[in-house]
């Protein structure tokens, strides 16, 4: 804990120790501790010059341990009022940072990768990726086959959320070129549109990869897209595409389509007892369910609607007739 004002382990514990005694010498420490004498006597040596032992007046072979708030107190105040000044010269550089983005020409804000290193690039940036990567798919297939994709594979394991859209075609192509199946069970997130206007792979809202000559063509190229309007713009077109795709589920190793009327009754009853006010505990007392339980099964509701909150999966209820 006090290694956040310069203590090692030994010196920290050794205060920790002698705090909780009257007074006590290095030999006595060290026993108390598991430590050798000499470890002690170095550890009560840098406590003593911190201010944070002194030696008592009658034995100078005891030391007794100084209050924390006037040991170390002066010192985390140092260290706050450092942060702060820390924290001020990153925001005043964030700032500066944004206007002089803004002020960029187009060449700073995209970046044009063609040929053999547009799957590179693709792998490298889901490798950095620290939140969520997001994609719309098209056939063929992007630079990285789904099942050579071990980046995927690794961030999901991590905990990164994957959340991909596909045009319905490619429930209809042969020998499933996007590997569907396999990808729900590893944990991305899954939903199908009509069509898909494009190809993209966004990795957390800070670049995106565009492609813009296919594959098959002689030298394949595509577009790194970072902070501006024109990425601002591609995920406003991912989230819109997004909020009214419908969800694809995996069972048995074969892929289908959420079903828009998948809500029980019982989720039904739920869902008119939220649009009627009533609270997550009224709704409980009157299911016969736990807290937990209505939680979750808002959450799953939430998760259907493809909505982010209690009030938009409110209104999509209504928009597809469920209530």
């Amino acid at each position: 804990m006090l290694e956040a004002v310069g203590l090692r382990p030994p010196e920290w514990r050794t205060y920790q120790v002698l705090m909780r005694l009257p007074t006590g010498t290095a030999e006595e420490l060290a026993d108390r501790l598991g430590l050798g004498v000499a470890e002690v006597t170095a550890a009560l040596t840098v406590l003593q010059r911190r201010g944070a032992v002194t030696r008592t007046a009658e034995d100078p072979r005891r030391f007794r341990a100084v209050p924390p708030d006037l040991a170390f107190g002066p010192d985390l105040r140092r260290r706050q009022h450092d942060l702060a000044v820390v924290a001020e010269a990153v925001e005043r550089l964030s700032a500066e940072y944004r206007n002089q983005l803004a002020l960029r020409g187009a060449g700073d804000l995209i970046e044009v990768v063609s040929g053999e290193a547009i799957a590179p690039r693709i792998v490298e940036l889901q490798r950095k990726a620290q939140r969520e990567v997001c994609a719309i798919m098209k056939a063929p297939t992007f630079a990285v086959r789904p099942s050579e994709n071990v980046a995927e594979q690794e961030a999901l394991r991590a905990g990164i959320r994957y959340r991909s859209i596909y045009p319905r075609e490619v429930l209809t192509l042969p020998d499933d070129p996007f590997e569907l199946a396999d990808s729900l069970c590893r944990g991305e997130r899954a939903r199908i549109v009509d069509e898909t206007p494009l190809k993209m792979i966004m990795v957390d809202r800070a670049v995106a990869v565009v492609p813009v000559l296919p594959a098959s063509s002689p030298e394949p190229s595509a577009l790194l897209v970072y902070p501006s309007g024109l990425l601002d713009a591609l995920v406003a077109l991912f989230e819109a595409l997004w909020a009214n795709a419908t969800p694809l589920l995996a069972a048995d190793g074969a892929v289908r389509q959420g079903d828009d009327n998948a809500p029980s009754p019982q989720d039904l009853h739920l869902l008119s007892l939220l649009l009627a006010g009533l609270t997550d505990q009224a709704i409980a007392a009157q299911l016969g369910l736990s807290m937990r339980t209505v939680q979750r099964r808002v959450h799953d509701l939430i998760e259907l609607a493809g909505v982010r909150t209690r009030l938009q999966l409110i209104w999509r209820a209504a928009h597809r007739n469920w209530l």
